[in-house]
């Protein structure tokens, strides 16, 4: 039997953080090698303690050439590729058996790319990273080189195939993105690339991936039509680029490209979840309930293992909790609560700690009046809180159906106060009115930040609870609040105090500084969401400026009357936006008024151009439709029984399913049932 032996290649460039982690993960391989490319920090150091051979180029804007000046270097006859960004997740000793009498010349291997925080923020998708060596097989394209084309022009497909190896990439978080200037770095890249090869559709494929993550999605939208008209069927990445140029539709609330396309293209890629998913959440918008919810069922009926194939890119869970989650927010919707429970639940038996869903099958049980007690017992039944994640997750999902006296009687025992846990009960706390008890939590939890570095970016986020909490107890932030909090907060909060003693000496509208206006209106924002309204009302005193923010916020909350009481306000000072006049039209409207709503919707729409404010060209919408429907119904009623029957019926008809369609859409304010119950009682 031939001895296996196998090596692990990688390109590096100042990864000092990450390379440790990477070069971990293949301990015991034959071989390390590391071309690095310019690296300043400890990263060839650190490569040379884990046993690596490394080797000195000079970057020549070229991935490709690179890579294959470490196949040169090679000894083994199995390569295995790596960024310093990655780890490799199967064992090598899983990896060495694959490599056992296989008569395949490369593989393809799981990726998992992290993208965000939150344990489903992940892409997965498949790409060659272990080949033979000694074949003479080279890698092309200057950025997201490949080796592919060089194997397939000696063999054929047969010859790659598929493992279920896994590698985890963390590159794409947005911290390391950022630190990196990885956008810039790939746009100057894919630029040059694109000027040797114009015409070369997987360049322009990728550099639309760059606007997107630059934000910038028109440019991403025309880049992406562009290369469909030059890219292959059969490209593996085509699919890909579809996925792509819906979300991107979407982004921009472009619904009618999204359908054509799609129907089209489900019938060459039906067993693409993200398609189907992407097909339901454009339907979901248009208030296409039904139809929305099998194009989920679909996403959800495709097996798993077909997910893992490695043939698609796809986000994850796309054919399990997420559609999941989406029938239940629909059959929610539509009054099916304990359909929407039932989708929720299993949702959750694919991904545990998916907080949407939990905080979904809380506010469906809440709505079938199930007390809050009996749902915080239900939710640490389905997730134990046995790690900080899990008890994060379930007072999350607390907080958002408002339970906020269940998640202050939580033991303290079981649910301590962490890093991932602090906001939510320390802000039950102050929204309960146990402000010393929240002052309390709070200098805890700064103690506890001061030693763990990861605790002090929520430092500031503590100080402004505290800072609301002691303006609301004394009307005043006191020293030791001033005296410990970091310089940033400390300047924002003596600037109010300056302004006010300002205001009274001299009682004249206060012109606000720039520099302070996005705090203040923090600041706004989060005494409104902690039911405490002294500090807000008094910063709005000072810098009537804000009158518009408080109102808005107030309204969002679901504190209707105070919200109302400053629209009045600001109606009559004839300095209401857009936001406030669509914000009075809907509480019009929601009262049946739909002349005087009509007037309302106009005037936002007026101010603000439809694509800004479609939400007020729905409202309008519906009010003309509303007053037709009335006007009809009123003109039946004067027909004698001869017509019961006829061409007006028919059209009221017509008018009723339209209303009812558009109602569907997401056009309205949404409120928790806790807030809409207080809504009800005005």
């Amino acid at each position: 039997m031939n001895i296996i032996t196998l090596g692990v290649h990688l390109i590096v460039k100042d990864e000092a953080d990450l390379l440790p982690h990477c070069l971990a993960s293949v301990a015991g391989a034959d071989e390390i090698v590391m071309v690095d490319t310019g690296s300043t920090d400890e990263s060839i150091a650190i490569a040379e303690a884990h046993g690596a051979r490394v080797f000195q180029r000079e970057w020549t804007d070229d991935f490709s050439a690179a890579r294959n000046e470490g196949l040169v270097q090679a000894t083994t006859n199995w390569i295995l590729i790596l960024d310093a960004d990655e780890c490799l997740q199967t064992p090598l000793t899983e990896l060495r058996s694959l490599l056992q009498n296989t008569q395949a010349q490369a593989f393809t291997v799981n990726i998992d790319n992290w993208v965000g925080a939150r344990p489903e923020d992940k892409v997965k998708h498949s790409a060659v990273r272990l080949f033979r060596n000694g074949q003479g097989y080279q890698y092309s394209g200057r950025i997201h080189e490949g080796i592919d084309t060089s194997i397939l022009n000696k063999h054929n497909l047969s010859a790659i195939e598929h493992s279920q190896l896994e590698i985890i990439h963390f590159g794409y978080l947005p911290e390391i993105m950022a630190r990196k200037d990885k956008i810039n770095r790939n746009r100057h890249l894919l630029h040059l690339a694109l000027t040797e090869y114009p015409d070369d559709p997987f360049c322009s494929y990728n550099l639309a991936v760059n606007c997107c993550q630059d934000g910038r999605l028109q440019e991403a939208e025309t880049l992406l039509r562009q290369a469909l008209h030059h890219v292959a069927l059969e490209a593996s990445y085509r699919p890909t680029m579809i996925r792509d140029l819906c979300k991107i539709y979407h982004a921009q609330g472009k619904t009618n490209a999204i359908d054509p396309l799609l129907m089209i293209e489900l019938e060459r890629y039906g067993d693409y979840p993200d398609l189907h998913f992407l097909l339901g959440q454009s339907l979901e918008s248009q208030g296409l309930l039904e139809r929305a919810l099998l194009a989920y069922q679909h996403a959800e009926s495709i097996p798993e293992h077909e997910v893992l194939s490695g043939k698609y890119v796809c986000e994850q869970g796309m054919s399990t909790f997420r559609p999941l989650y989406r029938m239940g927010l629909i059959s929610q919707r539509i009054g099916l609560l304990e359909d929407a429970a039932r989708f929720f639940h299993r949702a959750l038996q694919h991904h545990s700690l998916y907080t949407p869903a939990l905080q979904g099958i809380a506010a469906a049980f809440q709505r079938l009046a199930v007390p809050d007690e009996e749902i915080t017992t239900l939710l640490i039944q389905l997730v134990p809180p046995t790690n900080s994640a899990s008890r994060s997750a379930i007072i999350d999902s607390l907080y958002g159906i408002n339970a906020y006296e269940s998640i202050t009687t939580l033991s303290r025992d079981i649910f301590p106060l962490e890093l991932d846990t602090a906001n939510g009960i320390i802000s039950s706390l102050i929204i309960t009115g146990k402000l010393e008890d929240a002052c309390t939590a709070i200098r805890q939890m700064t103690s506890l930040a001061s030693q763990d570095h990861h605790g002090l970016e929520h430092q500031k986020q503590w100080y402004t609870l505290w800072a609301i909490c002691q303006w609301e107890r004394y009307g005043e932030f006191k020293n030791d609040l001033l005296n410990h909090t970091s310089d940033e907060l400390r300047s924002g909060l003596e600037y109010i105090e300056r302004c006010q003693r300002q205001q009274e000496a001299c009682p004249v509208e206060i012109e606000v500084d720039h520099f302070y206006s996005s705090f203040l209106s923090d600041l706004i924002q989060q005494s409104v969401k902690l039911h405490q309204l002294t500090l807000s009302h008094t910063l709005v005193d000072l810098f009537p400026v804000y009158r518009s923010e408080l109102a808005t916020a107030l309204y969002k909350e679901g504190n209707w009357q105070a919200a109302g009481e400053e629209f009045i306000v600001l109606v009559r000072d004839k300095i209401a936006d857009a936001s406030v006049l669509f914000y009075i039209g809907e509480m019009i409207f929601d009262k049946g008024h739909y002349s005087e709503a009509s007037e309302w919707f106009q005037q936002a729409l007026e101010q603000e151009p439809e694509p800004e404010l479609e939400s007020a060209r729905i409202g309008l919408s519906l009010c003309y439709l509303q007053q037709a429907k009335l006007s009809m119904e009123d003109a039946l009623q004067s027909l004698n029984d001869a017509h019961a029957h006829g061409p007006l019926q028919e059209d009221i008809g017509a008018i009723r399913k339209s209303i009812s369609l558009l109602n569907r859409t997401p056009w309205h304010t949404q409120w928790s049932f806790r807030q809409s119950e207080g809504r009800s009682s005005l």
